[in-house]
């Protein structure tokens, strides 16, 4: 027998309340407080049971100012009970896993053979600013990707004012120095240890998987290529250049091997120096833990002395001494060394 819809109703009337359902509810309301049979309101949230059994979690903020006035008055006359469960919220410990850096190391004898990763881009650098791009490229192979407006923040600032030589605007060097800092921690930079010699530094460093930044501090062609020297027609003046190394070959018998070089030109991005060419020509400036390495520690360094041991054209090469040890530094005067060190940690 089929019910007409008026018999149906009346039949519904009388059994919603019967089974527990709450009383009718208003169509001004929003539809989804329609079918509420009970609610907790609390004080940012309300906890509303359906007649079907299901429980939503509401926040306040959402409701019409309507809806709020409904439910409160609503959860008043059909309260919903606290359950026996208990929630405990808890800080995330969020484990970052650390740039691997080291794509291959091996011994084969005598000859040990580190590489690092090569940069994710090899930049061709704008103008004069070999050392900023060598830093970009440190901070590339480390994990530390920057944002290419940053860089066009320095290089825009010097452009009109000293493209030839931005080492002469005084704002460049504490823009630069202070620009790897703005991505990465303050302790994840390693000036060199001077109880060990420069290159067996660099070789501890890369082992460890970081890249070091260096540089000729003068007469840079004679540390290149000479096929592309050559090719290139250089005119032998003494000028500095910044390159990053991220990997070496190592013949601990007779003392051979060689640094690979990254460089920020397009017609030589990359290439291997020998070990005797670079004696008296590659300084190594600092090196650069991965990102995720180390977490960020603060500390404030005082200089207590700066010392230039060796003069070039373009870029000298100090000894700054300070309360959390000696490093050296290339740099255009002492003032740019004293800020390199002085470079407030960001992070």
């Amino acid at each position: 027998m089929r019910l007409t819809t008026s018999i149906l109703s009346g039949v519904l009337a009388v059994l919603l309340p019967a089974a527990g359902r709450a009383d009718p509810i208003s169509s001004a309301i929003s539809a989804s407080l329609q079918n509420a049979a009970s609610a907790r309101v609390d004080s940012t949230y309300a906890v509303i049971l359906y007649a079907d059994g299901k429980r939503t979690l509401v926040p306040l903020a959402s409701l019409s100012e309507a809806d709020r006035a409904w439910l409160e008055k609503f959860a008043a006359e059909h309260p919903l009970g606290h359950g026996s469960s208990k929630v405990t919220v808890v800080k995330e410990e969020i484990e970052r896993p650390i740039k691997k850096t080291i794509e291959r190391s091996s011994v084969e004898g005598p000859v040990e053979t580190v590489q690092l990763c090569a940069p994710a881009v090899l930049r061709d650098q704008i103008g004069n600013t070999c050392q900023l791009y060598a830093i970009i490229h440190c901070m590339d192979i480390a994990g530390y990707y920057v944002k290419i407006a940053d860089v066009y923040k320095i290089v825009n600032m010097i452009e009109l004012t000293s493209p030839q030589n931005p080492w002469a605007d005084a704002r460049y060097a504490p823009a630069l120095y202070q620009f790897p800092r703005t991505y990465a921690p303050g302790n994840a930079f390693h000036t060199r240890d001077l109880t060990k010699q420069p290159f067996d530094w660099a070789r501890d460093e890369i082992r460890r998987g970081h890249p070091v930044l260096a540089a000729f501090p003068e007469s840079i062609w004679e540390g290149l290529p000479p096929a592309f020297v050559a090719a290139h027609r250089w005119d032998g003046g003494k000028e500095g250049h910044a390159i990053v190394v991220n990997g070496f070959t190592w013949n601990k018998l007779t003392g051979e091997g060689t640094f690979h070089i990254i460089n920020s030109w397009r017609d030589l991005s990359e290439f291997d120096l020998p070990v005797e060419s670079a004696k008296g020509l590659l300084v190594m400036q600092w090196s650069l833990s991965a990102k995720n390495e180390v977490q960020a520690v603060a500390s404030t360094e005082v200089i207590a002395n700066v010392v230039v041991l060796k003069k070039a054209a373009d870029m000298n090469l100090y000894e700054v001494d300070t309360n959390l040890g000696k490093r050296e530094v290339v740099a255009q005067n002492e003032a740019d060394a004293r800020r390199f060190v002085e470079s407030p940690q960001t992070n």
